[in-house]
């Protein structure tokens, strides 16, 4: 049998005789397994590929399990090979592959198979063979890399190994959750469908991250401006922001609470109900990821605290129909997962960063940096430096009040410039707006979380809470002075922050 196998092996070269291996070429579709070593030297010379060369690899699968697992599968460079002992076997990936008949134990029945610099080799067999299957390789080849599927992932002696749960969760876990988006996504856009105008809501003083996801909530509608707005009660402030805006030619039109009845649908992107002073009863969407301060009252919820930016969301969205991003849009998405992640150094989940990598190739690298350099004003470096002058770091938190700021983004702004000091583990930065003291809270990430932490402080007074590593709190400024001299109010309100803070963090801030 094994001088037949030779002469097998010469008529595939002459492709003119019955042979063994057939030539069956497999559909292109990417392999399971990801990318294989591209280039393994064999012991002789003379069998050896150009270099550089792809190999292509040899599939040993004494079953049908490898048939069903990678059968059809495409890999770099050179399409695989099947190494498969029984006929029936053989003819179910006949339309798949090279087809090689033989016995997977028998080193002289690898070695044709490897002639020509072929490998690596992917074994998928029974756990009683896997010795002999091993040991066969290492004769006919001993320097061609080998991978063994199987139950576990157990190490073996001379192999690689990858357990089936693994394999199947590379493949089946991400089609089961695109399945979800796309159902998620097939119902927004269905439950808008015939509205004639829907209103697309965002926060006061809206952030990147909610802007871009107010644009992509627009696109998977499939809506202009006129029919599905962007909004906000109040404005843009912030220089990034506003630039945007102008730089991606981003309408946000400010509106009164009296115009919600104007609409058929109210939408909320990377905002709440509750987040707002209006009252709604019910709205038809929200999309966030902040975490959930009181109960939403929504035709349709989609609200995920474990994700870095609502953008991300959106994103999921979109690529689960099939929708396309243009270079624009995936500007403005890139710039709100970036901004609300701090470059996905702060609070990104596994997918920011598979959207952030998918947005990257897409957007605009010289818009994003436009946007992201704008020019401070000379209030904006006033309020800086009156901050700096006014700050306290006490048990590793840095604390600075910076009296009535004209807008309140320069407040969120020095927190995170505040935790660059040396030494610091938190940054709380507070500022008067109208009536109202916000309160921005970061950290290093490492520590208690500071949405818990900013809750515990100041829950009690008003709104407050956010993420493991950034919060906030707004509260009404009587409700925090109550009697305080109003000349002082700057210093009280310093002491006040100051006292609640420390309490609420505890003697060990990193517990």
């Amino acid at each position: 049998m094994r001088g037949n196998e030779g002469g097998a092996a010469r008529g595939v070269r002459r492709r003119s005789r019955r042979r063994r291996w057939a030539l069956l070429e497999p559909p292109a579709r990417r392999s399971a397994l990801g990318r294989l070593p591209e280039r393994v030297d064999n012991t002789s010379a003379a069998s050896a590929e150009p270099e550089g060369t792809l190999m292509r690899p040899v599939l040993i699968c004494p079953d049908h399990l490898l048939e069903h697992v990678l059968g059809g599968a495409a890999f770099p460079g050179e399409r695989p090979s099947y190494l498969i002992e029984k006929g029936a076997r053989r003819a179910g990936v006949a339309k798949r592959g090279y087809r090689l008949g033989g016995d997977p134990t028998d080193p002289a029945v690898l070695r044709q198979a490897l002639k020509g610099g072929r490998g690596p080799v992917i074994v998928a067999a029974r756990p009683s063979q896997f010795a002999r299957i091993l040991a066969a390789v290492s004769e006919a080849a001993p320097e061609t890399p080998v991978l063994v599927v199987r139950e576990d992932d157990r190490p073996m002696a001379g192999a690689t190994t990858v357990s089936l749960a693994a394999l199947c969760e590379s493949t089946i876990q991400p089609a089961l959750d695109r399945v979800c988006q796309r159902a998620r996504a097939e119902r927004v856009r269905a439950h808008f469908e015939g509205a004639e105008r829907i209103l697309i809501l965002m926060q006061d003083d809206p952030d990147p991250d909610a802007i871009a996801s107010a644009m992509a909530l627009k696109t998977l509608l499939g809506r202009s401006r006129v029919s599905a707005p962007i909004c906000t009660f109040g404005s843009i402030t912030r220089p990034e922001n506003v630039a945007m805006c102008k730089i991606l030619d981003i309408e946000v039109l400010e509106i009164s609470a009296h115009a919600v009845d104007q609409f058929d649908r109210v939408a909320m992107v990377d905002v709440q109900p509750s987040f707002l002073e209006e009252r709604f009863e019910e709205v038809d969407l929200v999309i966030d990821h902040h975490p959930v301060d009181r109960p939403i009252h929504a035709r349709i919820k989609d609200v995920r605290p474990s994700y870095g930016a609502t953008s991300t969301i959106l994103v999921e969205y979109l690529r689960a129909l099939d929708i396309k991003i243009t270079q624009r849009l995936a500007t403005a998405l890139l710039y709100g997962i970036k901004a609300d992640t701090l470059g996905l150094e702060r609070g990104g989940s596994k997918a920011d960063l598979e959207a952030f990598t998918f947005l990257y190739m897409l957007a605009n690298h010289n818009t994003l940096r436009r946007i992201e350099r704008p020019e401070l004003s000379e209030v904006a470096l006033d309020v800086l430096a009156n901050g700096l002058a006014r700050r306290q770091i006490l048990k590793g938190v840095f604390f600075s009040h910076l009296g009535t700021v004209p807008t309140v983004d320069q407040i969120p702004q020095f927190a995170d410039f505040g935790l660059q000091a040396e030494g610091v583990e938190w940054s709380v930065v507070s500022g008067v707006v109208g009536t109202d003291l916000h309160i921005s809270v970061r950290n290093v990430g490492y520590v208690k979380s500071a949405g818990d932490v900013t809750r515990a402080a100041f829950g009690d007074l008003g709104s407050a809470g956010g993420h493991r590593t950034m919060a906030k709190a707004v509260v009404p400024l009587r409700e925090l002075l109550k009697g305080a001299d109003e000349s002082a109010s700057g210093r009280a309100c310093q002491e006040h922050i100051i006292q609640r803070f420390l309490r609420a963090l505890g003697p060990n801030g990193k517990g």
